[in-house]
């Protein structure tokens, strides 16, 4: 995911004249580091200073540059916040807010560089866009869309850190506010993004073996979140699922339920991190004792099959 990310920022410069990279001393990181020979000119390190780097993004696009803001999640969604809704939101800048290592996908660094509060916040704040890649392909697709988005937004692009399986292909079509659909089926919706779409698909390969028919939605987009996907699956399931790294408080999961508020007649369950800080350890580990991986969602999904079946 890092080094698709300095492709895909490269070659966003190479298209864009007005487009300019700032980072917080992550140049290595982010994948940025090989952009130093040929747009030394417009790669801009701030150092160790989110907020700072937030905000002369912002300065940048007022000026007419379209910034490509690089930092860790965690301190990019809350060291940072107040610049993402003061000065690029409400100012209606277009900035790109890249949030990498989000997750659970630096496991290891503990509960300082662990995210799973940012798409809360981010989705929070008016005019701003939310978007989850599942994958380095869905990564450049959505930078290239977000660049691309005619609004005067701010887009936060939540982003791993690696290694992630390659699900989609590079010529997969891909647009803000749309999910994509990667299985069908009628007995139950799971609705995930990010590092979760691949483990959603292999719940369903599992429980597909046991005759469960189950839909895959990919929720790239959070915000705007595809209502009509939402509404056309809450109308054939018996059950949805809505898996997420991140907390269950306000994430995709709230997200999903908002768009349902007027009423449904099947259970709703998220799957995430509950509302306790996770234990540190490696990624897989830590997912699979968190009920993230495939396995246990589909355990999850079995049992309540079973108990709205009774």
């Amino acid at each position: 995911m890092r080094s698709q990310f300095g492709e895909s920022v490269g070659a966003l410069l190479d298209r864009r004249p007005d487009a300019v990279a700032v980072t917080a001393d992550l140049l290595h990181a982010t994948g940025l580091a090989g952009l130093r020979d040929r747009h030394a000119d417009r790669l801009i390190n701030v150092g160790i200073a989110e907020q700072n780097l937030t905000g002369v993004a912002a300065g940048l696009a007022a000026c007419g540059k379209l910034p490509v803001v690089c930092g860790y999640a965690a301190f990019l969604t809350l060291r940072a916040v107040e610049q993402a809704k003061v000065d690029c939101a409400y100012n209606e800048f277009k900035v790109i807010l890249a949030g990498l290592a989000s997750g659970l996908s630096y496991g290891v660094g503990g509960p300082t560089h662990q995210t799973f509060e940012d798409v809360a916040i981010m989705r929070a704040i008016p005019n701003t866009i939310v978007v989850a890649p599942s994958d380095p392909v869905e990564l450049d697709h959505a930078l290239q869309a977000a660049a691309e988005h005619p609004a005067a937004t701010p887009v936060y692009l939540r982003l791993g850190r690696g290694p992630e399986h390659v699900l989609d292909r590079p010529g997969a079509p891909f647009a803000i506010g749309r999910a994509a659909r990667l299985a069908e089926g009628r007995d139950v919706c799971i609705v995930a993004h990010g590092a979760m779409v691949l483990e959603a698909l292999l719940a369903a390969d599992l429980l597909r073996a046991e005759g469960i028919a189950a839909e895959v939605l990919n929720m790239h987009t959070v915000k705007p979140i595809d209502r009509g996907a939402i509404l056309a699956a809450a109308a054939q399931v018996r059950a949805m699922v809505v898996v997420e790294e991140h907390s269950t408080v306000g994430g995709l999961g709230s997200a999903v339920l908002e768009v349902l508020e007027g009423g449904h007649a099947f259970p709703v369950v998220r799957i995430g991190i509950e509302d306790a800080y996770p234990p540190i350890g490696p990624t897989p580990e830590l997912r699979e004792a968190l009920g993230l991986s495939g396995p246990r969602i589909a355990g999850r999904i079995r049992g309540l099959l079973t108990k709205a079946a009774g």
